[in-house]
Formats: structure tokens, sequence, C-alpha cells
């Protein structure tokens, strides 16, 4: 909408910094910490998004359907989310005003300890999603999804056949290496494992790519086939990465392939358990962290 295609490079940045922001700025306002500087600093914040999906709400061309707010778990309308902002706008000036004609609070150092285990909850979120992909997946094709006839995926040769039912007709698990850019070699190295499977006939092996000219470096023998490209996005949040299908093609498991290899150590088929503890151990971690915090703001308040 801004014409700022050339900053395309920083936009994962610029994602993992805001959700940082938001999350520290939530954190500090229920525990009360800062509150004068948290305060301003969440009504200019919000004063700032208010601007901005005005403009796109008042945007002649359209370019843009929804801002995206909450990702793909509530879609809201351009309107629908300039109303939501005006909102807040107000509830955060109603705070701002409140936080001002109250005596101001005298500093304590023990603060500055539990900001920073603020800073650490709010970056921890956005950094494991990063490297781990999202701990809850709210598109189509998330861990644990049967694909029937509604939500099938089709794969298609170089003569553009639809190889689908071929692909999956082995009986066996199957592994799918989802890429939607060229990767290196050093990160196909880290196939090694489900290379050796693929070899002793153990998985099925295959990669989908959504454009030509894509390959597997140094696994010249395992199929690339392709992909709608907007499909592959909706199952795989990451440029390249791996996707774990059981013999009923059930989503068993995905992997961020660049950034935390997964080492396939047997097993095959059987990833959906382990990825459901996964999910629960980040959201155990979450839940100490935070209570750790408010625990912290607590000893301060005595």
């Amino acid at each position: 909408m801004f014409q700022l295609a050339d900053w395309r490079g920083l936009s994962v940045t610029f994602a993992i910094l805001l959700c940082a922001a938001e999350m520290t700025l939530g954190l500090l306002l229920l525990l009360r910490l800062w509150n004068r500087v948290t305060a301003v600093a969440v009504t200019v914040f919000i004063f700032g998004f208010t601007i901005l999906t005005y403009l796109i709400y008042t945007d002649p061309y359209g370019g843009i359907h929804e801002c995206g707010c909450f990702g793909d778990a509530i879609h809201l309308s351009n309107g629908a989310t300039f109303a939501k902002n005006i909102f807040l706008l107000a509830v955060a000036g109603l705070h701002l005003w409140n936080v001002f004609r109250q005596a101001e609070h005298h500093f304590d150092y023990r603060q500055v300890g539990v900001t920073v285990g603020v800073l650490v909850v709010a970056f921890f979120v956005p950094l494991y999603a990063y490297f781990y992909l999202p701990p809850i997946d709210f598109l189509p094709y998330h861990v644990g999804t049967v694909m029937e006839e509604e939500s099938a995926i089709h794969l298609y040769d170089s003569d553009l056949n639809d190889v689908t039912e071929n692909v999956f007709a082995a009986g066996k698990p199957a592994y799918m290496i989802g890429i939607r850019k060229k990767i290196t070699p050093e990160a196909g190295g880290k196939l090694a494992a489900l290379y050796k499977a693929y070899r002793e006939g153990t998985i099925n092996l295959f990669a989908a790519a959504s454009r030509n000219g894509i390959t597997v470096p140094g696994y010249d023998d395992i199929p690339v086939y392709f992909m709608d490209d907007v499909a592959l996005k909706s199952i795989l949040r990451t440029s390249a990465g791996v996707v774990a299908f059981t013999a009923g093609r059930c989503i068993g498991g995905k992997w961020n392939l660049l950034y935390t290899p997964y080492r396939f150590e047997g097993g095959y088929g059987e990833e959906l358990s382990g990825e459901r503890l996964k999910r629960a151990a980040f959201f155990g971690v979450l839940a100490v962290m935070v209570v750790l915090l408010f625990y912290g703001r607590k000893k301060i308040k005595k």
C-alpha cells in the first residue's frame, strides 16, 4: 500500500518485533509496571494503528482486504478493524487520564528484574513460532488434520498430471519436503536421516514446490512435484520444511527445515503424539513464566 517493497526482506524481523512489543505492553499493563510510561506508550501505539487502519479502510484501491490483526484466528473487515481501534483508543485515553491523576509510584529496583522477565516472555512466543513453527496453527492444514476429499492436496508432475493418488498409494508413512524458495546444500544436509529411511524403503519421500527450478540439493533422486502456492503456504508457514503424513493421510507433524533440523530416528508416521507433547510443553513453560512474573509483581507490592 505504501510502496515499501524494498523493505520486504525485513518483514519477518518487523513481525517479531511487533509481536514482542504488543506482548510487552500488554504484560506491563497487567502487572501495573512503569504505569505512566506504559500508559503513554500504549496510547501512542494504538493511535498509530488507528491511523493505519483508517488509511486501509479508506484506500480507494482496496488493495488490502484486512489488516491481519489476529492472523488466521479471527477475520475482521477493514471497517470492523477501524471501529475496534477507535474503541481501544478511547479506552487507552481513559486509562492514560486515570494513571496521571493518581500519585506516582516510587521506583523499586525489583521492577527492573520483572521487566526483564516480561521481555523474555514477549520474545519467547514469536521466536518459538519462527524457529519451531506456531504452536497453534489456525490454517486448514494443522497437525492432526485428516486429508479428506474436501481438504485434499493435489500434486502434479512436470506435465501437470495429477499424481496425488500415486504418491500416497504406497500405504506407508509419507514425508513431504515443502520448498517455496531454493535451499542451500547445508540445509539439504539436514534431510540425511529421512533420505536414508527413504532409500531403505521405510517411508515415502517427495518434495513439493510451487514453481519450476526448485530442487533438493544433494538428493537428485527425490521426486519433485508441484503444488499450488497458496496451498503450500497453507500447509507450511516456512519457506522450507517437512510435513509428515501417516498412512491414513493425517498430518502427523511439521518442522522448519532451515532453522530446527528434525532428527528422524525411527517411529516414522507416529509423530502426532510427540507434536502434541511439544505443544503442551510450550504452553506449560509459558504458563510458568507468566506465574513467575505475577509472583515477582506481588513481591514488589509487599
